[in-house]
Formats: structure tokens, C-alpha cells, sequence
């Protein structure tokens, strides 16, 4: 099977079927704390967890890493990849965690094709935080080095200002339950009661 994510006409399904599986959907702009809360929850529900952000670092260490723009090329093959493997992963029954900053105006067709060839029922949750602390998260990644140097993170005045003004990300137009997490606070978030209402749909 071949699966040309973004391609083709997909038709939505009903998504009654107990026997569906899940597809949490983790998402959020950039240091919202999506990979925390990912790894948290993933581990609580004892579910596979695939990140753009993993795949991305495993091609750096392959191929290595230069510039913003060999960046975005390899996120671009690393968000192929993680459509691809929830599709094998969906297909055999079994539910899931993806964590990426998913974008309404690229990835709503990339995910009605994926529930096209592996129908899921969908959980979105979107991470938020308040605009200066993203800056200040942002900044403290920067000069801490604490994500992997092929991400390119330094960010232009544009960029920050940007970060503190464009609120939280859209949804994904899927239907199904979704879940708004701030993280301005990361010690008021509330992981236990997250997984309450996960399991509340699986």
C-alpha cells in the first residue's frame, strides 16, 4: 500500500465503532510543552507514541544538519514518516499517541486520508501557554542548547513577536472530543486528570 499523505479525496466515516482504534492527537505551537505531555500521557495509557520531532533528530544524526531550510526539508520527510507509521500502527487495531504541531491548513487532509486507509476515532488535544512565556521557553532552549542543533532554533526579532501574538493553534476540523491544556504553569497541569477523560473515549 502506498500512501501519498495530503493526496486524493477521502471520505469521512463513522466513528461509532467500538472497535476503532484511538488517535490522540497531540498538538500545539512550538514550546507549548507537547512533548511533555505526550510522553506523560503515552506512558499512562501505555500506548505507542510517535513525534515528528523524534524522527527528525533520528534523519539529523543520519544525514546530519546545516541550515533553517535542510530543517524544514527533513521535518517535512519526518511528518511522511509519522503518517505512515500510524497508518501500519491503525490498521493492525491498535490506538495510538501523535505528537507534532499539526496545521488545519496542511494536515486536515493528510489526517481524512489516513482514517480513509485506517479509519481511528480521533482525540485532539491542543497545548497553549501564555505569549511571553513562550518567548522566554523559546529563548531559554537557545541559550541552554536544549534541543538538537538541526532544529535551528534561533529566532529573529519577526519570529518572537510572532510567538506572542498569534494565540493558540486552530484544531483539527476531525470532529471527536478535544481538550485544552495550558501550560503557562507547567506544575498546575494536571496530567492524572487529562488521562481521566482520555479513557472516558477509548
Amino acid at each position: 500500500m502506498t500512501c501519498r499523505w495530503g493526496r486524493g479525496d477521502a471520505v469521512r466515516r463513522p466513528y461509532e465503532d467500538m472497535q476503532t482504534p484511538t488517535l490522540i492527537i497531540i498538538t500545539g505551537h512550538p514550546a507549548t510543552g507537547k512533548t511533555t505531555l505526550s510522553r506523560a500521557l503515552a506512558s499512562g495509557l501505555r500506548l505507542p507514541l510517535l513525534s515528528k520531532d523524534t524522527f527528525k533528530e533520528l534523519m539529523f544524526d543520519g544525514l546530519g544538519w546545516s541550515d533553517r531550510e535542510w530543517s524544514r526539508s527533513v521535518g517535512a520527510t519526518a511528518i511522511s514518516i509519522l503518517y505512515h507509521t500510524a497508518a501500519t500502527i491503525l490498521s493492525s487495531g491498535q490506538s495510538l499517541i501523535a505528537e507534532s504541531n499539526f496545521r488545519a491548513d496542511l494536515d486536515t487532509a493528510r489526517m481524512l486520508y489516513l482514517h480513509a486507509v485506517a479509519p481511528f476515532k480521533p482525540i485532539q488535544i491542543r497545548c497553549t501557554a501564555d505569549g511571553e512565556v513562550l518567548v522566554e521557553r523559546i529563548l531559554r532552549r537557545v541559550v541552554q542548547q536544549q534541543r538538537h542543533p538541526g532544529h535551528c532554533d534561533d529566532c529573529s526579532p519577526t519570529d518572537l513577536e510572532l510567538v506572542r501574538t498569534r494565540g493558540a493553534i486552530e484544531p483539527l476540523p476531525l470532529g471527536g472530543p478535544l481538550h485544552t491544556v495550558d501550560t503557562t504553569f507547567p506544575e498546575q497541569v494536571d496530567v492524572p486528570a487529562i488521562l481521566h477523560w482520555i479513557r472516558g473515549y477509548l
